[in-house]
């Protein structure tokens, strides 16, 4: 069973009592974490093609003027289940090079784990009736040739119990979602953010690239069998249409980079915790990191979370929710620990704060949408992290 290790949990107590940069993360399918920690600040960089060849965790907001640049959140120390490593300028060894690394390892004894205080901008909610009149105007631009789909999203407050133990939480939402992409990320620049993903972004490595087409939502009947098979359920024309607009948008995406050799899938059923999507799955060959910047510039914002075309949907989104979003539909992953480089959208995410958490959810609008259906599709994507809550 997947769990946090002693020392990653010293590490994490260490980091928020001192306001360091820290990333836990467990990827799909494994059954441990490895946690990534610092005690430089957090800088913004290019994710390919940067100067800089130290590992660190990186963090990409919604909005950005180029998806190519993210923060970074430099690797100093690497702890996995099998002990600590240490960045030494070239590589990572078994003993610290830095007094720093030493203390970070050792990190500090006590109870729960809370997120520190940031000066990060702080969303509302947004209740029913809003949320409902905002998808009706989503339509009315998209029944007026604004747009062809526009993805909105909202704000989910709740309080967290005192005491509260962030790593405990982590290590539930990795426990019930084991093939989702886990994190537990915090540093002054970002704010701490808890996410269990079920979408792949970008993975770059020796081996290829990958990433995929995940659109539609479904949930079951709670009355229904809970082990519904996939296979059964049958796809509305405004959910194949939106899966689509994803999947040509990732198409062309490719094709724009000159990056040839891409093989997709067709759109099959997938389960992510209580919720059913479309997903295809793309591949593609290794390519030099000047192609990988070009394609990830192009691919965040992606139709998945922003909309088609994508210029009209992103001012239309920033328009009714301002910046809201912060790094919810923004991009997160490890680079360069281990092999390669994995992006994830930071999808089915929350905003931590010392005593409240604020879940970010939302849905892709097309000219068949329904506000009330809407409305209940974000509910039931609350209960991805608000059922270890």
């Amino acid at each position: 069973m997947t769990k946090i290790t002693p020392q990653q949990r010293a590490a994490c107590r260490l980091c928020v009592t001192e306001n360091l940069p820290f990333a836990l993360w467990r990827e799909p399918g494994d059954d441990g974490f490895r946690m990534i920690c610092g005690s430089g600040a957090p800088r913004v960089e290019p994710v390919f093609g940067g100067s800089g060849g130290q590992p660190a965790f990186v963090m990409a907001p919604f909005r950005t003027d180029d998806g190519n640049r993210a923060w970074h959140l430099p690797a100093e120390v690497l702890i996995t289940a099998d002990g600590a490593r240490f960045w030494t300028g070239a590589g990572f060894s078994q003993t610290p090079v830095t007094p720093a690394q030493s203390r970070l390892a050792g990190g500090a004894e006590g109870g729960g784990i809370q997120a520190p205080a940031t000066t990060v901008p702080v969303p509302e909610p947004v209740s029913a009736p809003d949320y409902e009149a905002r998808v009706t105007r989503a339509v009315a631009a998209i029944h007026a040739g604004a747009c062809d789909k526009i993805v909105l999203s909202r704000v989910d407050a709740r309080d967290l119990p005192v005491g509260h133990d962030l790593c405990a939480l982590a290590d539930d939402l990795a426990r019930v979602h084991p093939h989702a992409f886990v994190s537990l990320v915090s540093s002054q620049p970002t704010g701490t953010w808890l996410t269990a993903t079920p979408e792949i972004l970008l993975h770059a490595d020796d081996t290829g690239l990958r990433t995929m087409a995940l659109a539609g939502t479904q949930w079951p009947d709670p009355d229904s069998d809970p082990d519904t098979d996939p296979a059964d359920l049958i796809w509305s024309d405004k959910i194949v249409e939106e899966q689509g607009f994803v999947a040509a948008f990732i198409r062309d995406a490719f094709a724009a980079e000159g990056i040839a050799g891409v093989s997709e899938t067709p759109p099959a059923t997938v389960r992510a915790a209580n919720l059913y999507h479309l997903r295809s799955d793309f591949r593609a060959p290794a390519a030099p990191e000047p192609q990988l910047a070009g394609l990830l510039r192009r691919l965040h914002p992606t139709s998945a979370v922003c909309g088609m075309p994508r210029a009209g949907a992103h001012d239309f989104i920033l328009a009714e929710e301002g910046d809201t979003r912060s790094f919810y539909t923004g991009y997160l992953g490890p680079k360069r620990v281990g092999a390669g480089t994995r992006l994830y959208v930071n999808l089915r995410s929350a905003r931590v704060l010392r005593d409240r958490i604020l879940l970010h959810v939302g849905g892709g609008i097309v000219a068949a949408s329904d506000p009330a259906l809407e409305w209940q599709e974000t509910v039931e994507k609350t209960r991805t992290i608000g059922q270890v809550l």
